[in-house]
C-alpha cells in the first residue's frame, strides 16, 4: 500500500478551502494537473471520492469533510516542527496589525503564547478595524495581519483560520422580542463603524435586505467603543459575539437572534507572498494552535 504525502493532503486542504483546483493550484504555485494528480492518489489511497461536483465548483464530499480537520492538524504540525528547527531564527522585531474586535478577545492569550514560545521575538502591535490595518499591510507597514474578510491581492497570501460569529447586540434594557427583524430594530437607536468598513456594511446590508434605512444610525471608529455603547444602552449594534460574553452573564446585554440571520465574519492571516520569514511562519502557526484551544472560530 501506498503512503499518503504531505503534498496530497496539501492538495486537499487548498482545494477544499479555496473550492477550486486552480486556486489550489495558484496557492501552491503547482500545475492544476498535478493538483488534480495529487488528489486522485489521496482518493485512490482513501478508497473514496472526496470531491464532487457543483455548477462550475467543486466542493468536499462528506468523507472530504470528515477529512479537512485531521488534515488541518497534519498540516499545522509539520508547520510547527519547521518553526522549531535549529537555525530558524525565530527572533527580534515583527510588526503585526490586528482586526480590533478579533484582537480583543484573541490578543492578549496569543501575547501570552507567542512569550512563551518565542522569547526572542517581539511584536509590534497594530489594532484597529480592517478598513485600517490592510492598507498598512500593503503598503509593507506590517509583516501579518489578522483581518476580517480582506481583499484578494496577487503580493499577498490569505490563509483561512475560520469565522467568528457575528450578532445584534442590545441592552436587556432594550426588552426586545427572541427574533429580532430589521423593521422590528428600524426605530432604534444604531450604532456601527464607519462608512468602508465591514461592519457598517453588515448593518447598512442587513435594513436594506427589508428596503428600510435605520433612522438613526451614530458612528464610531473603535470596536471596543461601540460596544461599551452598547453594553451601557446609548445604542444597538453589530460585533463578535464572544465580545458579549461578560455582559450577557452579568445580564446587562443580550446576543440576538435575527431574522436575516447575519454572517459570521472570516478572518484570515495575510502576508506577502514573496516572505520566507520565520517570524511570520511561527506566528501564524502560534496563532493556529491559541484558537484551536479557545474553540473560539468556526470552521477553522
Amino acid at each position: 500500500m501506498n503512503r499518503i504525502t504531505i503534498a496530497q493532503l496539501e492538495a486537499l486542504f487548498w482545494t477544499a478551502t479555496l473550492r477550486s483546483v486552480d486556486a489550489a493550484a495558484r496557492r501552491l504555485n503547482l500545475s492544476q494537473p498535478t493538483i488534480s494528480l495529487r488528489l486522485k492518489a489521496l482518493e485512490s489511497e482513501i478508497g473514496t471520492p472526496l470531491f464532487e461536483r457543483v455548477g462550475r465548483g467543486i466542493r468536499p464530499t462528506l468523507a472530504g469533510h470528515a477529512l479537512i480537520e485531521d488534515v488541518k492538524g497534519v498540516l499545522d504540525g509539520v508547520e510547527r516542527i519547521a518553526g522549531h528547527r535549529p537555525g530558524t531564527g525565530v527572533g527580534g522585531t515583527i510588526r503585526v496589525g490586528f482586526a480590533e474586535g478579533f484582537a480583543m478577545i484573541c490578543l492578549s492569550p496569543i501575547l501570552k503564547r507567542v512569550h512563551a514560545l518565542y522569547p526572542e521575538l517581539t511584536p509590534e502591535v497594530m489594532v484597529s478595524t480592517t478598513a485600517f490595518v490592510e492598507p498598512d499591510l500593503h503598503a509593507r507597514k506590517l509583516d501579518l495581519a489578522f483581518l476580517v474578510n480582506p481583499a484578494e491581492h496577487e503580493d499577498f497570501t490569505l490563509v483561512p483560520l475560520g469565522a467568528q460569529e457575528t450578532a445584534w447586540i442590545a441592552a436587556t434594557s432594550f426588552d426586545l422580542p427572541q427574533v429580532v427583524t430589521p423593521h422590528g430594530l428600524v426605530s432604534l437607536p444604531v450604532i456601527s463603524n464607519p462608512s468602508g468598513s465591514i461592519n457598517y456594511r453588515q448593518v447598512r446590508g442587513w435594513f436594506a435586505s427589508a428596503g428600510l434605512t435605520p433612522r438613526r444610525l451614530d458612528i464610531c471608529n473603535s470596536v471596543a467603543m461601540l460596544a461599551h455603547l452598547v453594553d451601557t444602552g446609548v445604542a444597538i449594534g453589530i460585533y463578535p459575539s464572544k465580545m458579549a460574553e461578560q455582559g450577557a452573564k452579568e445580564g446587562r446585554v443580550r446576543v440576538l437572534r435575527s431574522s436575516p440571520p447575519i454572517a459570521d465574519t472570516p478572518i484570515f492571516a495575510s502576508y506577502p507572498t514573496d516572505t520566507s520569514d520565520a517570524n511570520v511562519r511561527a506566528f501564524v502557526n502560534t496563532v493556529r494552535q491559541v484558537l484551536s484551544e479557545m474553540d473560539y472560530l468556526k470552521g477553522g
